[in-house]
């Protein structure tokens, strides 16, 4: 009764087009069918997925229900056949009971082959689902390497092609994803005669969409203006939550360097560290603030630093100091203190070296 109720309620949907409820129905009678071996109720639920996929244009899946309603027609009729020939049988069996036995072995030879044809087309039906299902998997995972290795591109092109070249400064970056499409990112803008921007941010998750956020952000720096470094994350905060990409987030910082000083504000990144040459010190800048797209209007703090010759400002994202080992423990942010106290007569380069070969 079930089954027959759910053939009802998708048969009603299908008048309707409602083709999701109606498939939604009909699936629920044939599966149920199924598992109590009702051939009627699955020839009926498999005849109208035929109808409803047919109608969509789904031709595989069409051709595929109707294999099985071909398959159970034949079935149901030589079902038909042996109740015909049990009655005859049984007519027989009073008369003569030769007759009976040999009638008996021409139903088991009936039976033997009807079973070897239903297991037999349910295993070729089992193993040409499974070869569709492979070759609509292979052909899924085909669209997202291709989306994956266009988004990956993208991010990288976010990237500065060059590093500034400023007599003054000694200037290096080091970018690795731990996925096809990371969402750390990193810039420099130059004003000259003016300041020199560093930018280091981290977008909110992996892949497509972060990379997303990168492009939001980078398009928002393009043709900054000399402003105070607390102003431009004011403005790109608001950039981003107007253009409203849910829950994703842009941890941002800025540093403006000049000749003997450096302002620095941050939107939910890590601390920046600054070596001081003089003392053979590091301090551990933490700024707190939301990351970009939290809240409208938000403003954000700036501080300012003396910045002398041999001096070393270090701006990273956590993933470095939150890198895992084996077993779980980070590198930590302390550690990454000391290292960089203990590197600081190196060049800007040796110092991602340090920094990279000891968290590998």
């Amino acid at each position: 009764d079930i089954q027959q109720a759910y053939v009802c309620v998708a048969n009603d949907y299908f008048g309707l087009k409602s083709m999701d409820s109606s498939i939604y129905y009909a699936r629920l009678s044939y599966n149920l069918g199924r598992k109590s071996s009702f051939n009627e109720v699955i020839l009926n639920s498999s005849q109208l997925l035929f109808k409803i996929y047919n109608e969509q244009n789904k031709f595989d899946s069409s051709f595929k229900y109707l294999q099985i309603s071909s398959a159970l027609k034949d079935t149901l009729a030589i079902q038909n056949r042996f109740n015909d020939i049990d009655n005859l049988t049984l007519n027989e069996s009073i008369r003569e009971q030769e007759k009976v036995d040999q009638e008996k072995q021409k139903n088991r030879l009936i039976i033997s082959f009807s079973l070897f044809f239903i297991i037999s087309f349910s295993v070729y039906a089992i193993y040409n689902r499974y070869k569709q299902k492979e070759k609509v998997r292979a052909i899924e995972d085909e669209r997202k390497n291709k989306e994956l290795k266009a988004a990956q591109e993208l991010q990288l092109s976010m990237l500065p092609k060059v590093l500034p070249r400023n007599t003054d400064l000694d200037i290096a970056a080091y970018i690795r994803s731990s996925t096809e499409v990371g969402g750390d990112y990193y810039d420099f803008f130059e004003h000259k005669g003016s300041a020199l921007y560093s930018v280091c941010g981290d977008a909110t998750g992996h892949g497509v969409a972060s990379g997303m956020m990168v492009s939001v952000t980078k398009a928002g720096l393009i043709g900054i203006d000399a402003l105070p470094a607390n102003t431009i994350l004011h403005k790109l905060n608001n950039i981003v939550k107007n253009i409203d990409l849910g829950t994703l987030r842009m941890s941002l910082n800025v540093v403006q360097i000049k000749s003997n000083e450096f302002e620095l504000s941050s939107a939910g990144m890590p601390p920046i560290y600054h070596y001081v040459a003089a003392t053979n010190k590091v301090e551990e800048i933490l700024i707190t603030g939301l990351p970009l797209g939290g809240l409208s209007d938000e403003h954000f703090d700036i501080l300012t630093r003396s910045f002398n010759t041999g001096d070393i400002i270090v701006q990273l994202s956590d993933g470095l100091p939150e890198a895992p080992n084996l077993v779980g423990e980070m590198y930590d942010y302390e550690r990454l203190g000391q290292l960089i106290e203990i590197n600081g007569s190196k060049s800007a380069q040796g110092m991602i070296d340090s920094l990279i070969a000891s968290v590998d």
